[in-house]
């Protein structure tokens, strides 16, 4: 499979190199890598600092980023660092001495302008108004929250870009880019997995295409076996004119959890790292697949997707760790190991508002899969867990739901109510890569890490989750606290953000904000009746998305528990 997906990589890779090259020629244009060329603008200058002050735009000191669920109603502004556009801005884009890098998923309803910055436009990512970009540094300077022209320039350095580009300019149909960093996050299986690989985009009429294959190095092996090295290799074509889509198939040989949860990607590396606690379980999957996403109107995404996979068991290794290296990780459990066709289905609707700019808004996102094994090698589980698997024809369904309702209460207060049900539909039991659990640190902060799992008649120290079921209910209010440590007027609008996750800001001491919530779960076996709902309650307080959160059980007798989180609970 591997050595397959590795010829039609480079085949194609090779194919639209060939094709490009000729009508490069024609027209007397040679190859370049990311020529970077000066064009002074003061009035480009002018208007990127008007809008930038303006009391409709959302202003970001320092990098940042903006989650493809988040839409700003106005104008964003960025001064300095880097900002990752993967959401919706309304209005205007203005970058002063600051780059921009648009994900597939951004799009701009307004104009983009920047002033002292790269720009970083990836395939599929949408820009409606003009795009207008100076080279020069903005000569500048922060006076509060606003920017003030000093009325000279200082040239901009050329920067060398972080990924190397080759690209046919200035009149290019295609580009072929270096693939190098980190792929997922650090954990007890791979270590810090690392990535490289080359990556081809070309637009035709109203088609995208993208190409791009990479391998993946698990640093925690000794690249002696197939476990250390995977790859991934996926092509897409898409189109925004009569019908928002994209078609893609991919094929890969990577390391999955098993849930999404408890914590963001960011916060169980950050754990696993500093702490040596990994939150999560995995295991290995090969195997390739074909999506289809349609959006057929704003805020709506449908998605269905057929793969064919073998999935395997894999053991926890010893990665290095600045702290605790004395102490042993915990286990990875096995899983039922075999050949599996998925069949799967996701609509979403709706979008996440800003964490500081409140908003009210819906999120639901419903998903469900249907499994067909094949081979099975099945995990011996106790009879009150589950029955064995069959022999043969062994099918299963896993469906969710996620809703999410964010209201806004007066200037800046938010209240956020979630509601989330996961759980077996079928008539065949889940194989283990499925099953379920609850506990903390999240969703449920008051109680122990899987206190709900189902796995007390299970003798195995890894405590995996077993629930065929579980329902989860929460709520939270969030407002500023008046606290005014600097002398400056608050503005609710302006803060500062850095790159550690999708919702992650930058911490302003000064401006700190006060959360009331409540969470209610239960986890519970087809077997079994479903038993009451455990809830816990807590307060916190949070400096950008950094926060402290404290939480006490309330149906249990647990004692206190603290929990500090980079990003927002939901």
């Amino acid at each position: 499979m591997r050595r397959i997906a590795a010829s039609l990589l480079w085949t194609l890779i090779a194919l639209a190199l060939l094709a490009q090259a000729p009508a490069a020629a024609a027209q007397g244009k040679a190859l370049r890598v990311n020529p970077i060329t000066t064009r002074p603008s003061g009035s480009v200058e002018a208007r990127a600092v008007g809008v930038f002050n303006s009391r409709s735009t959302t202003r970001i000191f320092g990098s940042g980023g903006i989650d493809r669920t988040t839409i700003y109603q106005g104008n964003v502004g960025v001064y300095g660092g880097l900002l990752r556009v993967s959401g919706v801005v309304e209005g205007d884009l203005v970058a002063i001495n600051a780059d921009v890098e648009l994900r597939p998923t951004a799009e701009v309803r307004g104009s983009l302008v920047i002033v002292g910055g790269n720009l970083d436009r990836q395939y599929g990512a949408r820009v409606f108004g003009r795009v207008s970009q100076q080279w020069d540094r903005a000569s500048v300077r922060r006076v509060g929250d606003r920017l003030q022209l000093a009325g000279t320039y200082q040239r901009r350095p050329v920067q060398v870009p972080r990924i190397p580009r080759l690209s046919f300019l200035p009149r290019a149909s295609g580009e072929v880019s270096l693939i190098a960093g980190f792929d997922r996050t650090y954990n007890r299986v791979e270590g810090l997995p690392l990535r490289a690989g080359l990556s081809l985009r070309s637009a035709s009429g109203g088609l995208r295409t993208a190409i791009r294959g990479y391998g993946i190095f698990r640093t925690a092996g000794d690249f002696e076996t197939r476990e250390d090295v995977g790859y991934r290799a996926e092509g897409t074509v898409s189109a925004r004119r009569f019908v928002d889509f994209a078609l893609g198939a991919r094929a890969f040989d990577e390391v999955r959890p098993t849930q999404d949860s408890p914590l963001d990607a960011e916060e169980v590396g950050l754990s696993a790292l500093l702490l040596r606690r990994d939150y999560r379980d995995y295991y290995l999957q090969r195997g390739f697949a074909g999506f289809l996403t349609v959006r057929p109107v704003r805020g709506l995404e449908l998605t269905a997707e057929a793969a064919r996979v073998e999935d395997a068991s894999i053991a926890a290794r010893n990665p290095w760790t600045p702290f605790r290296r004395d102490e042993a990780w915990r286990s990875n459990p096995a899983i039922d190991a075999g050949d599996y066709t998925l069949l799967t289905g996701t609509v979403e609707y709706g979008f996440r508002p800003s964490s500081r700019g409140g908003g009210s808004s819906w999120f639901v996102r419903g998903t469900w899969e249907h499994g067909m094994g094949e081979n099975v090698v099945e995990r011996v589980l106790p009879l009150t867990v589950r029955s064995p698997l069959p022999t043969s024809d062994y099918t299963y369904d896993l469906a969710s739901l996620d809703v999410r309702r964010y209201e806004r209460i007066g200037w800046s207060g938010q209240l956020a109510l979630r509601a989330f049900w996961a759980g077996s539909v079928g008539l065949d039991p889940l194989p283990v890569q499925r099953r379920l659990s609850l506990g903390g640190p999240d969703p449920l902060i008051g109680f122990p890490f899987r206190a709900f799992s189902c796995s007390d008649a299970s003798i195995d120290a890894s405590l995996p989750g077993l629930c065929d079921h579980v329902a989860l209910l929460q709520a939270e209010y969030r407002g500023p606290l008046s606290l005014d440590l600097v002398g400056e007027a608050s503005d609710h609008r302006s803060y500062g953000k850095d790159t550690f996750g999708k919702h992650w800001d930058w911490p302003r001491f000064d401006r700190p904000v006060l959360v009331l919530f409540s969470n209610a779960g239960v986890g519970w076996l087809e077997t079994k009746e479903r038993g009451d709902l455990n809830v816990d309650a807590g307060i916190g307080v949070e400096f950008g998305s950094f926060g402290l959160y404290a939480a006490k059980a309330v149906t249990e007798d647990h004692g206190l528990r603290i929990t500090a989180r980079i990003q927002r609970r939901f």
